[in-house]
Formats: C-alpha cells, sequence, structure tokens
C-alpha cells in the first residue's frame, strides 16, 4: 500500500518536472510559468492557456494531458486507498477487540504495560491464561494488537474502564501501575466492583505496608525486595536460584516431572530427619514459621515445628518415594 502511493507520487513528480522543463525549452517561458502551465494541465481545472502555444507546444500539452491525468488519477486512487484502509484496519482492529473482551471470563486483568506489567503478562501468555491488558499510553496500542491482547486504553483507577475490561467477570487483577498510591486505589476500586476478585499489587513505598493491607489487597509484592532475594539466593544457594528460575520464569521449558510442594508440619522434626538434604535432586527452598518468620538459609539440621510450612521443590518420583515414608510428619 505505502510503496504502491510512494510509486504514484514519484511519477506525479516526474510528469511535473517534465511539463515544466518543456514549456521552458519549446515556448521560453519563464519558469514559474512553465510550472503553473503544467499544474493546470495536470490537474485538469479547465483553465485557459496562460499564453498563446505555438504548434509544437500544443502538441507538447496534448501528450502531457494523456500521461498527466493517468499519473494523477493513480495517485488519487493511491492517496484513497491509504486513508481508507488505515481507518478500515482501525475500525476492524477495535470491533475485534471489543468482541475479544466480551468474550472474557474467569480471565485477569494487568494494569500497567511497564516493565513489570509486560513480564506478567509474558508469563500469562505463557501458561496459557486468558488476560486483558489497561494501559493508558496509547503508543502501545499497535504492540497488543500485533500480540493478540485483549486492551483497554484509559486511566486503571477509573471505574469505566475496569468494567470495560470486565472486573465483575474476571478472576485476578494485577496492580502494576509505578504509583504505589495509585495501586491501592485501584486495589479499594476493584473489590468494590467485584469482592471475590483476587487483587496483587506491586508496591514501591514499604512505609504503604500498612495501607496496603488495609485495602484488602490478597497479596503485595515489592520488586526491590524480590530481586533481592534472587540475587541472595544466586549467592548462597545457586542451586535453588537455578530450579527457581526454571520453575518460575521458564516454566515453558520445565520438565513435566518438576513439582513444588508446600509441606505442612504437624510433628517436631528436622531437615535431617525427613531426608529432604540427602534426596539427590529435590531442595528445600524455605521454612515459613507459625510466627510468619520465613527462613531461606537451611541446613539439615534446621528443625521444622508443627505449624510451620516447608517449601520443597524436586523430581515427581523422588519427592513422593521420599515423602511417603514421613507422612507422619506431615499435615
Amino acid at each position: 500500500m505505502w510503496r504502491r502511493l510512494f510509486l504514484a507520487t514519484a511519477l506525479f513528480g516526474v510528469f511535473l518536472c517534465l511539463g515544466t522543463i518543456g514549456y521552458v525549452l519549446l515556448e521560453g517561458w519563464d519558469p514559474l510559468d512553465a510550472f503553473y502551465m503544467t499544474i493546470i494541465t495536470l490537474s485538469t481545472v479547465g483553465f485557459g492557456e496562460i499564453r498563446n502555444l505555438s504548434p509544437v507546444g500544443r502538441l507538447f500539452t496534448s501528450f502531457l494531458i494523456l500521461g498527466g491525468i493517468g499519473t494523477a488519477c493513480y495517485l488519487f486512487s493511491a492517496i484513497t486507498e491509504t486513508v481508507v484502509s488505515g481507518q478500515l484496519s482501525q475500525v476492524l482492529g477495535e470491533r475485534r477487540n471489543r468482541k475479544a473482551l466480551e468474550a472474557l471470563s474467569e480471565h485477569y486483568l494487568v494494569c500497567g504495560y511497564g516493565k513489570v506489567g509486560r513480564r506478567i503478562c509474558d508469563l500469562l501468555v505463557a501458561e496459557g491464561k486468558p488476560l486483558a491488558v489497561i494501559e493508558a499510553d496509547e503508543k502501545y496500542l499497535e504492540h497488543f494488537r500485533e500480540k493478540g491482547l485483549p486492551y483497554v486504553i484509559g486511566n486503571a483507577i477509573e471505574k469505566e474502564t475496569l468494567e470495560a475490561a470486565g472486573v465483575r467477570r474476571a478472576k485476578g487483577l494485577f496492580a502494576a501501575l509505578g504509583d504505589s498510591s495509585k495501586n491501592i486505589y485501584l486495589a479499594l476500586l476493584a473489590k468494590s466492583l467485584c469482592p471475590e476478585i483476587r487483587v496483587v499489587a506491586r508496591n514501591e513505598d514499604e512505609e504503604a505496608r500498612l495501607i496496603f493491607e488495609a485495602s484488602r489487597v490478597d497479596a503485595m509484592v515489592h520488586p526491590s525486595k524480590v530481586g533481592a532475594l534472587r540475587m541472595f539466593l544466586a549467592m548462597v544457594r545457586p542451586q535453588v536460584a537455578d530450579l527457581i528460575e526454571e520453575v518460575v520464569v521458564d516454566r515453558a521449558d520445565l520438565p513435566e516431572e518438576i513439582l513444588v510442594e508446600d509441606l505442612q508440619i504437624k510433628q517436631e522434626t528436622s531437615l535431617e530427619e525427613l531426608g529432604i538434604k540427602t534426596i539427590r535432586g529435590v531442595y528445600a527452598v524455605l521454612v515459613k514459621r507459625a510466627n510468619g518468620r520465613k527462613d531461606f538459609v537451611l541446613d539439615k539440621k534446621t528443625r521444622l515445628s508443627p505449624g510451620d510450612s516447608l517449601l520443597v521443590i524436586g523430581h515427581e518420583r523422588d519427592l513422593e518415594a521420599k515423602l511417603s515414608e514421613k507422612r507422619a510428619f506431615l499435615a
């Protein structure tokens, strides 16, 4: 389409130059009169000759009209096609997006398409989860269409925008805006529209933790803390860091036999008694204590008490075989 428009414009320019030069050489006109005569000839506006033409000049004008009219029509049709096709494509794109949004149910809303929001979308797509993106910046419009992502361009903290994205039918909402205060308001608004929706919010302000908790957000994530934890594990427990990377980040390449188990402890024991530290390919990632404290640096002497929760990652066959012998310690 654009190539055709460029070609038509170039041909029209060639005829314009040829006509101007022809009148200057054949009739001895000054360049301005020659250019003006060429313009009214090619545009077929019906003006008369600005000067008397010689027989040769009239013959030249005849050929200029024949060639120029065809070129002018070609240029006009190319311009019309470009304008109409662009508008039609936009209209059809909006219609497809509206139908996609209306068809969504039990989907996830990603509010904010910055670095965090974009990565969340990639993970949801990799998992085959239905989603819709809410983003205020229109520069992502073509990107959403190319990716086939249902979208709403608008302010995520407005009721109309959330409803356009189907918040009342949604399963969860990611409040991934760059402003923590907006994420708090977004969580409150989403919960008021759909009380059962699960909201996970991004928090960049440690002092806002209590406000987030009061906003009924289901989970709060501090990107800086998550990044620090990943770096810590990569240094102190690189095997666990690599496995977490595979499980959480590269799930598309994760073997099906890898399991993540959250083991609930019901009797006093240790990692050594459970045998976790002796199983090849199985890693104890963290212990969440009954009082809420989390321990990441674990050894075989690490004690486990009733009410504690142990996160374990490993091969399904190894986990099932080993833990089946230790069910007395597990809830």
